[in-house]
């Protein structure tokens, strides 16, 4: 068994860290970059390589991950895939054309040949396994037309995986013989070949209504949610009740799907109501009509804030000066 290695960009100058998180995550994972969402960001990774597999526990702020394209390789290596098993908070997975929205105990695999990106509106932990290729066909045949497909954690596969994956995160003390890594990975690989069996990914193939039999929204239902979701938001940003409830409750949909149709943007539902209506807040101030009208305090309320004190808060933090500041600049 190889040696646990602990990486962490919180001792670094914030303007450095961007840089020495994408050097730490480049030699995890070849051909990879991250963007996180803010200079200040945190973010800890643990890899430890067990046989024929290497495991990683990734903590970090919001950001974007994505492949970056295959460059000439110093050495070559044989192909690789990967399960991207949701440990804590929740991502959006994009490849083949999929969508995987993974909340806590979901998982899919990615192929590390191919385009893929990941997104993180929040922080979260992901728990991360590198499978050469050779070893992952000798159990699931064709794994290229799984990738990118989300495995729910209300499955018993999903569960009895990301439990036997959870007790082999990084950890110093897991035994190194070959005969014991070897027989980790033959369990590891019959419960994904138990996962992918035929009548499950049947299941996945929708059932008319634009969602799969797990619940999941497919592609095409998404995109359709995410426009009705941000139609609503933004008919009814005056309303300082407005949150992902009620718009789940309005639309008719569950508030699952309009948690993924925030994801699929990249946000949250907070985050995305916040931001439009200090859009909408920033135009009314620029506008002649109340240049010298309406006060400060009645346009916060007037687009949907109940709190001045956060409105001022929140409109220094988006735009970089005050609400009253900016006015007088426009």
């Amino acid at each position: 068994m190889g040696l646990m290695e602990r990486f962490s960009v919180d001792g670094v100058a914030p303007a450095r860290r961007r840089h020495h998180w994408n050097d730490i995550v480049s030699q995890a994972f070849p051909n990879v970059a991250v963007d996180p969402g803010e200079d200040d960001f945190s973010a800890h990774l643990v890899r430890q390589p067990l046989g024929q597999l290497d495991f990683a526990y990734v903590h970090s702020g919001p950001a974007t991950v994505c492949r970056l394209p295959q460059g000439r390789p110093q050495q070559p290596e044989e192909p690789y895939f990967k399960i991207h098993a949701q440990h804590r908070g929740s991502s959006l997975n994009r490849q083949g054309g999929r969508e995987a929205v993974l909340s806590e105990g979901d998982w899919t695999l990615c192929d590390s040949r191919s385009p893929y990106s990941i997104t993180f509106a929040e922080t979260n932990q992901m728990l991360v396994v590198k499978l050469p290729q050779s070893l992952l066909t000798r159990r699931v045949p064709d794994p290229d037309r799984l990738v990118g497909m989300r495995m729910g954690a209300e499955r018993p596969e999903s569960r009895m995986l990301l439990s036997m994956l959870r007790s082999l995160a990084p950890q110093p003390d897991l035994p190194g013989e070959p005969g014991w890594t070897g027989a980790v990975a033959d369990i590891l690989l019959d419960v994904l070949a138990l996962a992918y069996r035929s009548d499950t990914i049947a299941g996945t193939t929708g059932n008319g209504s634009g969602a799969a039999m797990d619940g999941t929204p497919t592609h095409g239902a998404l995109s359709h949610w995410t426009r009705q979701v941000r139609g609503y938001v933004d008919a009814n940003l005056r309303d300082p009740g407005l949150n992902s409830a009620q718009v789940a409750a309005a639309l008719g949909i569950s508030p699952r799907y309009v948690q993924m149709a925030f994801a699929s943007l990249g946000t949250t539902a907070t985050a995305y109501i916040l931001a439009r209506r200090l859009d909408l807040a920033a135009t009314t101030l620029r506008s002649r009509r109340d240049a010298s009208g309406a006060s400060i305090s009645d346009i916060a309320y007037d687009v949907g804030f109940n709190d001045l004190s956060h409105f001022s808060r929140s409109f220094r933090a988006h735009f970089g000066i005050s609400p009253r500041s900016y006015r007088a600049s426009h």
